[in-house]
């Protein structure tokens, strides 16, 4: 549906908070350095709501199950020290990872500007919009999540980082699963815009849709768009984890 594949945007540039596509290039290169200094706003929010807090405390389980003991104790480590200091370590790499990930793209979209984007960003104002993206807020903070824990799992099996994992694809923890927010929240959407009269959001989620494409299309510009690699993203994360005994190597 076109409400749903409105989150072709929200995969690519985890929904940015303004957009750069209708400014001159100065004022959209300075609002691409806002936006990644927001970054770690999205990445605190992500962490604070009940799916980040689930997420959270399935790191704190996996650290204490995994850090050495012996090593715990000649640190003075207490083992409920384990997950926030474990929490601040993802959250910190992971916005890293979002900083550098889509830099790149960023710019290129930037530079060449949709063309409905003024009418765009002033359909915001409008209170149906403000509404419809108010309630698309768990899924923009779920798809930060899922794509920070599949990475950093991903580097730590791929590097031998002797830590279990923690993302639900993984672990296959069914109750974690079902706080994901996304399936629920897409839901709500098609059924608040279905239902709606509003042609302010009609539009909105229209122009919505072109944008995306338009992205899309800018991004497969790019001679390599987006690393694929947790390499690309974490590398150097075992050296943080090593203070919380997480050993790494065969």
């Amino acid at each position: 549906m076109l409400f749903r594949r409105r989150t072709i945007v929200i995969v690519l540039l985890l929904s940015a908070a303004s957009p750069t596509w209708a400014q001159p290039q100065k004022q959209a290169q300075k609002q691409i350095q806002e936006q990644t200094k927001d970054k770690a706003t999205r990445v605190r929010e992500a962490f604070a709501s009940p799916y980040g807090k689930a997420l959270t405390a399935e790191l704190g389980k996996s650290l204490r199950a995994s850090a050495d003991p012996v090593c715990l104790t000649d640190k003075g480590l207490a083992a409920d020290q384990l997950e926030p200091r474990g929490r601040d370590i993802v959250m910190t790499w992971g916005t890293r990872m979002l900083e550098s990930a889509f830099a790149r793209s960023e710019r290129q979209i930037a530079d060449n500007p949709f063309a409905g984007a003024a009418e765009l960003e002033s359909l915001k104002g409008n209170a149906d919009v403000k509404r419809y993206l108010a309630m698309e807020e768990p899924l923009r903070q779920a798809k930060i999540l899922d794509l920070i824990f599949e990475h950093f799992d991903r580097y730590n099996l791929i590097s031998r980082v002797k830590l279990g994992a923690v993302s639900p694809p993984a672990t296959g923890n069914e109750a974690v699963l079902r706080l994901n927010p996304i399936d629920t929240t897409e839901e709500k959407l098609d059924e608040f815009a279905g239902k709606s009269r509003s042609k302010a959001l009609r539009r909105f989620l229209q122009l919505s849709e072109e944008a995306g494409a338009a992205q899309v299309a800018e991004i497969k510009k790019l001679a390599s768009p987006l690393p694929p690699l947790p390499h690309t993203y974490f590398k150097g994360v075992e050296n943080d984890l090593a203070e919380l005994c997480i050993r790494s190597g065969s």
